[in-house]
């Protein structure tokens, strides 16, 4: 019986981009073939680092945040095309809107589809006026078939309730990430040196795409009158965005510019981690964020939003903090809390690495895959099951 073979589609940018990166290299070390169609922007650099790894990849054009009667049923033609070419036995869409094109194409030639929920737009929370459409664009998919993946049991409850799923087409995979790899400093003093801190003071990081959902201005809000308490302790910000002219706006009008460093971009996640002792995650909204868990996962003290995968990821006052979104002054004393209890940091960030080693490794999540897999093509295609885990992961921010 002839090994199997997958279509994915995805978004190229963010998590959703980097899941899929990480789960088809994991696959393809046992022998599972795939080609990704890289949807709207940065599609050809993304297409490019696929290939790069020997995963087939091609650039597709697609408006990501709007409806294009034409363009999108060129997307869905190409689809179709992609699906007969590379003799797909599966389509693996991720989001919503590629959840509804692949779960069309799926219908159109009769593959077996799985859709992975990256978030839940369907909900006001998230997604505002626009809900409505999303719900209706995942209600409407949901007649097409295709079998649903979950990141939590809460979004799996979530979807249920909004009927967007039966009962016996959902599984529940959780985020997985490379616990040997993201894993405490053994000298955190110098960790902090190689990324340019000093080695003796303290780190608080908050690292990620400088854009409207990671919220980064409610950390600079939260800082206002926090970093002045703690003269000794560092405070830096990772990452890039639309709104990085903002937060240097917000940093000046707070008087924090200097005592806030902005690093930038970290093209190696596990370096600035293991160089935080604590992360802060600010999100009004999430799935299940991959730097939260490669966080907890290197040891961090982690304070994170409590919304949607992250009271999943955390325990609150056992494995790290929540706090509700946009709740600054909440936000604020929470990382108040553990700068003023150095033993009490270092107790959070050991249960967090548990909890991330227990619940969060990526060898469970492929393993995880490989049975959903070999269900959708009994007797048409056969997935190994040796060595399903071990390649290096990448961080996400």
């Amino acid at each position: 019986m002839r090994q199997i073979s997958l279509l994915a589609l995805t978004k190229s940018t963010g998590g959703i981009a980097l899941y899929n990166k990480l789960l088809l290299s994991e696959l393809r070390r046992i022998g599972v073939r795939s080609h990704t169609l890289c949807l709207s922007e940065n599609s050809d650099a993304y297409a490019a680092d696929l290939e790069r790894r020997g995963l087939g990849a091609e650039p597709v054009e697609m408006a990501r945040y709007s409806i294009d009667l034409g363009g999108d049923a060129r997307v869905l033609r190409r689809v179709i095309e992609a699906s007969r070419e590379q003799d797909a036995d599966v389509i693996v869409c991720h989001g919503s809107k590629s959840g509804f094109i692949g779960r069309a194409a799926g219908r159109i030639t009769g593959r077996p589809v799985v859709y992975r929920q990256a978030s839940m737009p369907f909900q006001r929370r998230v997604q505002g006026a626009k809900a409505p459409f999303y719900w209706a664009l995942d209600f409407a998919a949901r007649g097409f078939g295709g079998h649903v993946v979950t990141l939590t049991d809460q979004a799996r409850e979530q979807t249920l309730r909004a009927k967007l799923m039966p009962p016996d087409r959902g599984s529940v995979i959780r985020t997985g990430v490379d616990v040997d790899r993201f894993r405490p400093a053994r000298d955190r003093p110098e960790a902090r040196r190689a990324l340019g801190l000093e080695p003796e003071r303290p780190v608080v990081g908050w690292m990620g795409r400088i854009e409207p959902q990671k919220a980064p201005l409610d950390y600079v809000e939260a800082l206002r009158d926090l970093v002045a308490r703690y003269p000794h302790v560092q405070f830096v910000m990772a990452g890039e965005g639309r709104l990085q002219a903002e937060v240097d706006q917000a940093l000046e009008a707070a008087g924090l510019t200097g005592r806030v460093r902005m690093l930038g971009w970290q093209s190696d996640p596990v370096a600035a981690l293991q160089a935080f002792d604590v992360y802060v995650l600010s999100s009004h909204w999430e799935g299940l964020p991959i730097t939260l868990l490669e966080a907890m996962a290197c040891g961090c003290c982690c304070i994170s939003t409590d919304v949607d995968g992250c009271s999943d990821a955390l325990e609150d006052g056992i494995s790290g903090r929540l706090v509700a979104a946009a709740d600054t002054t909440g936000l604020a004393r929470a990382l108040n809390s553990v700068l003023h209890d150095p033993e009490l940091r270092g107790r959070y960030a050991a249960a967090g690495r548990e909890r991330a080693v227990t619940l969060f490794d990526k060898e469970t999540m492929v393993a995880k895959w490989v049975e959903l897999l070999s269900q959708l093509t009994a007797g048409r295609a056969s997935v190994p099951v040796a060595g399903a885990a071990g390649a290096a992961s990448e961080g996400g921010q």
